[in-house]
């Protein structure tokens, strides 16, 4: 770095030396920001204390604190630089963590949009997905565009413009869509050149903004670059309304567009910015070393804005420079993308499902679920941490821990059938939580024959997903029947502390031969008892595009219904890979995380839910399809191979029979197919936000036509 800035020391672009000798330490830029408060009429011979005055209250609005240096502050005080005047600055570790938080917050927004206005009967379909994919990313653009333009126009048009006031919280929240950007297009990065540069310069703008002492004043001028994306965005709003071109709103939108293009990242921002830097002993900020990669940027953007309006004046193409409807995601021109109205439901739908979905109480259920999974075995190091170290929490951290170690091994009476809640207010509470569940999964239940009192049942229920939810919520069905179902649950479960007491409350029994043996052969209203066969393999079947099951070498629980002499329902839970975003055994990181999970007997999916939690399902239409039982008249200690390859092939066809006659109705499951772990199955569709780009590369032919690999 120390040659190029000799470089541009020399061009009078980077004067490090004004940045050392400026006047104040710590106050960047004071001179220019005093004003003279005498006037002809008042001349008291106080004017240059007046002056002097008027400047330190200047300042020191300037450097006030703002929120976020506060709770950095309070987390960790490395993450602040804390030489002089670097009030407000951030260090290499506190950018880091901003950089993780905002865009770990620019996701979390993705899914809740995506959760909210993309729930169509038709979103499993390839052409809905990629459609989908690319108006989140249209969304987010223009949730970036405004926001950073209103910023802009609200300092402009204030007369506050080179107020630092609110510069740090959207330099974090510009940051957080970026770097989003280029994770979710991280293989554009090499294919599309000038895309890469345009998005890692605005990074690095961003970025070195952050570092730098006293350029909070700068930012509205930088974020004024995004009025003409804001624009943009809109045009692509007109065009999925269905306004054409032509139209006189597009044009005026469109004129908008250029002349804000031109003026703005054209002609007046490198102006500007030039006249700042070309004056380094009145803007001496503009010249330390932090804010050096932030000009380099805008020099290189501004270079790649020049090269965008010489394509376009050359060749114009309006499909090929705005994207309006995300035609060069395909490669055939015969797979055109639907409009965006076709797979977003109304207003009204909206407002009902959001109500539905995002009810405090069933975030709360499914949060309390994943807590007890995840943040109890993780808090078991902070508490003997405590006791080890911390005398101050030894008292408390003591107490949480006889506490879990007595419900680690609290007797659950495994032995005897499960019966549900004796006392009026557990009752209440059971009841409550189950309706709700209910009604968050919109289930149904499909029974192709009645269950009878008289006989005992074991229900197969596939596929696993990653949580068994149709397992679940055809078990409160049932209840209403008259019938107390038992859950086979994994064993890990019951050795969890709290986990292990929620478990049994639902009635859930160790997934060991000896319980279920025993759970097999409990009279009414405990004869029906259900059981995964698919296990912590089939959870790394799961995809959006397609239904698999892992069934054919499942012959166990075939086995064991035969020793009891019970029947055999197949039940199949539709919904089930639409509720978590998951990792599956294709890439190679799902695939190592299925062989660990099946060495060690504990599922380890890769997956979330809503708002990125991985415990925390979508709120998804399921449905139980119940199939006819498969008799099993009489007990064998041991039964013959014959017979047990003879059910479980009577399993897999009817398995496959309600499957196809009954798919349709959980909406996209029209046009699904059921595969076996042993069948080929299409490969997964590519990511359509892996072609997403919004700056053009390739030229286009002499002709004008847009390149065939683009439409």
């Amino acid at each position: 770095m120390q040659p190029i800035s000799w470089l541009l020391s020399f061009t009078g672009f980077h004067r490090p030396d004004a940045w050392h000798e400026r006047p104040v330490p710590g106050s960047p830029g004071i001179k220019r920001r005093r004003r003279t408060l005498t006037s002809p009429d008042d001349d008291d011979g106080n004017g240059d204390a007046k002056e002097v005055d008027k400047a330190q209250k200047s300042n020191s609005s300037f450097e006030e604190e703002t929120a976020i240096t506060k709770v950095l502050k309070s987390v960790d005080p490395s993450l602040l630089d804390d030489s002089p005047g670097g009030v407000n600055a951030l260090t290499r570790k506190g950018t880091i963590l901003m950089t993780m938080c905002s865009c770990l917050g620019f996701h979390a927004l993705r899914l809740i949009l995506r959760d909210a206005f993309f729930r169509s009967a038709s979103s499993t379909r390839p052409n809905t997905l990629l459609k989908r994919k690319v108006a989140e990313h249209y969304l987010l653009s223009a949730i970036h565009a405004f926001g950073c333009s209103y910023f802009s126009l609200r300092k402009f048009l204030s007369g506050r413009w080179n107020s630092p006031v609110g510069s740090e919280a959207m330099l974090c929240f510009s940051l957080g869509y970026t770097s989003y950007t280029l994770c979710a297009l991280k293989t554009q990065l090499l294919s599309d050149p000038l895309w890469a540069l345009n998005e890692l310069g605005n990074f690095v703008k961003i970025w070195s903004c952050l570092r730098a002492q006293g350029v909070g004043w700068v930012v509205p001028m930088l974020f004024s670059a995004e009025v003409p994306t804001a624009f943009l965005d809109t045009l692509r709003m007109l065009a999925e309304f269905g306004i054409q071109p032509s139209h006189i709103v597009w044009r005026m939108f469109l004129g908008a567009f250029t002349l804000s293009f031109v003026s703005v990242k054209a002609i007046a921002l490198p102006a500007i910015l030039g006249y700042f830097v070309l004056r380094p002993q009145d803007y001496p900020e503009l010249h330390q070393p932090a804010f050096l990669p932030a000009k380099l940027a805008i020099l290189a953007r501004a270079f790649l804005n020049y090269l965008w309006l010489s394509i376009v004046a050359r060749h114009w193409v309006p499909t090929r420079h705005f994207h309006p409807e995300g035609e060069y995601l395909i490669s055939r021109r015969e797979e055109r993308l639907p409009r965006l109205r076709e797979i977003t439901p109304n207003m009204g739908q909206v407002i009902q499902h959001i109500r539905k979905a995002y009810n405090p109480m069933s975030l709360l259920f499914f949060s309390v679920l994943q807590g007890c999974y995840f943040v109890g075995p993780a808090a078991i190091p902070a508490i003997l941490y405590a006791l080890a170290r911390r005398p101050k929490y030894r008292m408390a951290a003591g107490s949480v821990l006889a506490m879990l170690g007595i419900m680690a091994v609290w007797p659950m009476h495994m032995e005897r059938p499960y019966r549900t809640a004796s006392t009026p207010m557990a009752a209440l509470l059971q009841k409550w939580l189950r309706e709700r569940l209910l009604r968050y999964f919109s289930f149904k239940a499909i029974f192709e024959e009645p269950l009878q009192k008289d006989r005992r049942y074991m229900l197969a229920v596939m596929p696993h997903g990653v949580i068994p939810f149709a397992s679940t919520c055809l078990s409160i069905a049932l209840e209403k029947e008259g019938f107390v179902p038992n859950s086979i649950g994994a064993d890990i479960l019951f050795q969890i502390p709290l986990l292990r007491q929620l478990c049994r409350f639902g009635g859930l029994v160790p997934a060991t031969p000896q319980s279920i043996k025993r759970a097999l052969t409990w009279p009414y209203p405990n004869n029906v008892t259900f059981i995964v066969p698919g296990g912590i393999a089939e959870i790394f079947l799961m995809r959006p595009d397609l239904e698999q099951v892992f069934i054919k070498s499942r012959k166990g629980f075939v086995r064991l219904a035969l020793q009891s002499g019970v029947d055999i329902v197949p039940v199949y839970g539709l919904g089930h890979t639409q509720l978590f975003t998951m990792l599956d055994k294709s890439s190679a990181l799902g695939g190592f995380l299925m062989r660990m999970s099946r060495r060690f007997k504990v599922s380890l999916p890769l997956s979330y839910g809503r708002l990125g939690m991985p415990l925390v399902p979508y709120s998804k239409p399921i449905a139980a399809l119940v199939g006819k039982p498969i008799r099993i008249e009489k007990a064998y200690s041991n039964p013959p191979e014959e017979l047990v390859n003879d059910i479980h092939a009577q399993f897999i066809a009817e398995l496959q029979r309600i499957f196809e006659k009954h798919k349709g109705i959980v909406p996209g499951y029209e046009h699904k197919q059921l595969y076996l772990e042993d069948e080929a199955v299409p490969p997964l569709q590519k990511d359509a936000m892996a072609t997403d780009v919004l700056f053009p590369s390739s030229m286009p032919d002499p002709k004008g036509q847009v390149p065939r690999s683009r439409l």
